[in-house]
């Protein structure tokens, strides 16, 4: 099928005025604190992994690639791992074309909290969306509390997500958790994005609600450890 961009439209125009193809995707990194959800977000834009370690509210990145035909615009929102902020967490759950789910290999609770999150867009999206699971710090083996082996069962053969072990620390298969989300989300076609690609990045932080939320009962099928 021959596709050609339409001046003007956040979306690229197929042949066919029925098939609309997206050029503009809303990505949302959720999971609990201290799981690496900044540090594969400043991996991938930036190729840089942050020294210290800083809580994050909520911020926003954009980042256009250009591709053969068209220009993709990916906006990056990366939300808070506390529960402090249930309404910008449903509003991103809502937002989002597909969605990262983060937890780390060292923790087992990161696992189960990581579960829950899912679990909460699927409450707020009847309809599915693309999903990636991943297990950060994949550089501390030797700390390892979720068996990759049970984890990537969980993940592929109950839920049919992606899954991928990574270290935004190292950048191992950091590129890669982008590539396989958008190549779900995006139809037809494969997105194939470089380090060598222009990479623009706009952070901001929103305004962060007083509401509290409330807790969420475990899923058994999550418990790891």
């Amino acid at each position: 099928m021959e596709i050609c961009p339409k001046i003007g439209s956040g979306k690229l125009a197929s042949t066919s005025e029925t098939e609309p193809v997206k050029t503009h995707f809303v990505l949302v990194i959720l999971g609990a604190t201290r799981v690496g959800k900044t540090a594969i977000i400043q991996q991938f834009l930036h190729a840089s992994f942050p020294a210290d370690y800083k809580a994050t509210v909520e911020e926003f990145h954009r980042s256009r690639y250009d591709m053969k035909d068209f220009v993709l615009t990916l906006d990056i929102l990366d939300t808070s791992g506390t529960y402090e902020f249930p309404a910008m967490k449903r509003l991103a759950m809502n937002a989002g074309d597909a969605f990262v789910l983060v937890y780390s290999i060292d923790d087992a609770q990161s696992f189960e909290e990581m579960c829950r999150e899912r679990e909460l867009i699927h409450k707020e999206r009847p309809i599915d969306v693309p999903m990636a699971v991943v297990g950060n710090k994949c550089d501390l083996e030797e700390y390892r509390a979720v068996k990759k082996e049970l984890a990537e069962s969980i993940v592929t053969i109950d839920w049919g997500s992606t899954f991928i072990e990574a270290s935004a620390k190292n950048n191992t298969n950091i590129i890669q958790i982008f590539n396989e989300l958008l190549t779900h989300a995006y139809a037809p076609g494969v997105l194939s994005i470089s380090l060598e690609q222009r990479r623009q990045s706009l952070p901001c932080c929103s305004v962060s609600p007083k509401e509290k939320r409330d807790s969420t009962p475990k899923r058994h099928s999550c418990v790891v450890s």
